[in-house]
């Protein structure tokens, strides 16, 4: 019997990363920044005992380091109970990408990286699975708190960007009851916790300046259900989440909302996979931002409804995807599009990856952001760039 080596009593994976982007992913004005990273998984077991930990490193041409423990966990299971703690990842929603109830894990959207799944970073969670048959019970207390990563523009002449507000998190919880395997998969979610995407808010100005911004995270409480199955050959997606913002109502704060994802896809002859979603938002107690006299807080004001899509009461907008896979299934390509009507903005993400032998694969594409400057992708027009990565590993 062959001897089993250390890497593999761990399941240890790793990989190395090289790419170069034509503009980075922050409001910095870098452009033409390459990188080097490199990215290891561990995931042990010993018999009702397993875990998972994942972490990288990576450098740009700035110098900057980027570094992260995305994952560690461990987990005992026993029997139809499971009992999981540590840093976790955990993406709720069966839409296409686009997830009103996913509130749990964070992303750190200015991360250079081929894969969106590579950005996803995980908060310090305790977590308590009850399964039986088709149906699961989880409920979850989240001690961490770890906030979405956008970019932002940290150099405006007069203006002071303050320090991230500090939450404390030891009140962060969530449920969820799930459904798989059956005619068709549904799920039930609770979340109460601090809300992972940001606000903006204007504080007293500092000397020398003319106004001071803060992003400012404020307690949420959502509902959420979500559905999928098929109908001949079209799959099917429903997702909803009704969030109420609780605290203080401001007008730098995001008011309650209802979010819906709908739509479905189909598989075609040749390969071909079309998805087509239609997203609609809807804004309680909606205050326009834009007519606020003040013109320091109607500024505030409406960047932080613009980063929230709250700009207008009602948001309709639509996704497309068209994926093909061939060569074997050892390439691939899509081109993905998010539209919102009402402020007229896009964002156009073409992709195209290749296997050039076992464990080395190439990924090229572009992230083309239009629309006007106060809406949510027509404020990071500057940040439309195209990118190829050379992955070596998992």
């Amino acid at each position: 019997m062959a001897e089993t080596g250390l890497a593999d009593t761990l399941g240890l994976r790793l990989s190395a990363r090289a790419g170069v982007w034509t503009h980075d992913r922050d409001l910095n004005g870098e452009t033409l920044v390459p990188m080097l990273g490199v990215r290891a998984r561990i995931a042990p077991k010993a018999g009702v005992l397993d875990g998972r930990a994942e972490a990288y490193a990576q450098i740009d041409r700035t110098g900057r380091w980027r570094t992260d423990a995305v994952e560690a966990w461990a987990r005992l299971a026993v029997g139809e109970v499971e009992l999981r703690a540590g840093r976790q990842i955990i993406v709720w929603g069966r839409a296409d990408r686009l997830n009103p109830t996913d509130n749990l894990s964070g992303r750190d959207y200015t991360l250079l990286a081929a894969s969106d799944d590579d950005q996803r970073q995980g908060p310090a969670m305790v977590q308590g699975r009850w399964g039986r048959g088709n149906l699961t019970v989880d409920a979850i207390w989240l001690p961490e708190f770890r906030p979405n990563i956008f970019p932002l523009e940290r150099s405006r002449p007069g203006i002071a960007v303050l320090p991230d507000e500090q939450r404390r998190a030891s009140s962060q919880f969530a449920l969820k009851l799930d459904s798989s395997g059956g005619a068709f998969d549904w799920s039930l979610s609770w979340f109460r916790g601090i809300d992972r995407n940001r606000d903006f808010t204007a504080r007293p100005a500092l000397p020398g300046t003319i106004a001071a911004l803060q992003q400012t995270f404020p307690d949420i409480s959502v509902l959420g259900a979500d559905a999928a199955g098929t109908i001949g050959t079209v799959g099917w997606r429903v997702e909803a989440a009704h969030t109420r913002v609780l605290g203080a109502d401001t007008v730098f704060i995001k008011n309650d909302n209802l979010w819906l994802v709908a739509g479905g896809d189909v598989n075609l002859a040749g390969g071909w996979n079309i998805n087509l979603q239609y997203s609609l938002r809807v804004i309680f107690d909606h205050r326009d931002p834009r007519l606020i006299a003040d013109p320091v807080t109607r500024s505030v004001a409406t960047l932080s409804a613009a980063v929230n899509n709250q700009l207008d009461r009602v948001q309709n907008g639509v996704t497309f995807r068209l994926a093909r896979r061939f060569a074997n299934d050892s390439a691939e390509a899509e081109i993905a599009v998010i539209h919102y009507l009402e402020p007229g903005d896009t964002a156009l993400r073409p992709r195209l990856s290749t296997s050039i032998r076992d464990g080395l694969r190439l990924a090229v594409g572009a992230d083309i952001f239009t629309g006007p400057s106060n809406s949510y992708f027509g404020r990071v027009r500057s940040l439309s760039a195209g990118w190829l990565q050379l992955t070596a590993g998992y």
